[in-house]
């Protein structure tokens, strides 16, 4: 005769049971854990925050703003020179014509020999006008108007003596500026005359 199963034999569990049923509950555990985590690393970071913002309000340096002025313009400081300077006077005037170092003779006019066309002597007349540059020297200038009416009479002499020959072409000009730069430093008795300008050069 078969053995009837005995009650406990029957209420055992089925093999697998118990092993599907722990994995799923340490699932649960691990999620709930993660989900912890998560939310306290949350909270920590948030918490950490707002006190950061705290602090730096409450240390934070008190800024001054600092205006930055514009560099003046060029005009602007030729502008402030000018009203530094004020108007120029006529003595001011007369200190820089001091410094020019240029003195201009009255035009010279005189009678030159001159050729007709066929080669018989004539009088014709030269017309001159000169300025003279001279060294800029402090006291330069007195001295150079003081000597200007001997300048031109010895310019004038030599003028006389000139022929038309004399003063044709470049040639002729350069002689009769290197002549006339000799006789302004013979008459000044130095070498402050430094040239001799010829603005006009006239024979007729």
């Amino acid at each position: 005769m078969a053995k009837a199963p005995k009650e406990n034999e029957a209420e055992a569990p089925i093999d697998g049971e118990d092993e599907d049923a722990k994995p799923s509950g340490n699932r649960k555990l691990l999620i709930a854990a993660a989900a912890l985590s998560i939310l306290s690393l949350g909270g920590g970071f948030f918490l950490a925050r707002m006190a950061f913002q705290e602090d730096a309000e409450t240390f934070a340096p008190d800024y001054v703003e600092e205006v930055v002025e514009e560099a003046p313009s060029e005009e602007e400081l030729a502008e402030d020179k000018g009203a530094e300077k004020g108007p120029v006077e006529e003595e001011d005037l007369a200190e820089n014509d001091v410094e020019d170092g240029i003195l201009a003779f009255d035009e010279i006019l005189t009678n030159i020999t001159s050729y007709n066309q066929h080669g018989v002597p004539i009088n014709a007349f030269l017309k001159m006008n000169v300025v003279m540059v001279y060294r800029p020297d402090p006291g330069s200038r007195e001295l150079m108007e003081a000597r200007q009416p001997f300048m031109r009479d010895l310019f004038n002499g030599y003028a006389r003596s000139l022929t038309e020959a004399d003063v044709r072409g470049m040639a002729g000009i350069l002689t009769v500026k290197s002549e006339l730069l000799k006789r302004a430093r013979a008459a000044a008795g130095n070498d402050l005359p430094q040239e001799i300008l010829i603005s006009d050069l006239i024979v007729q």
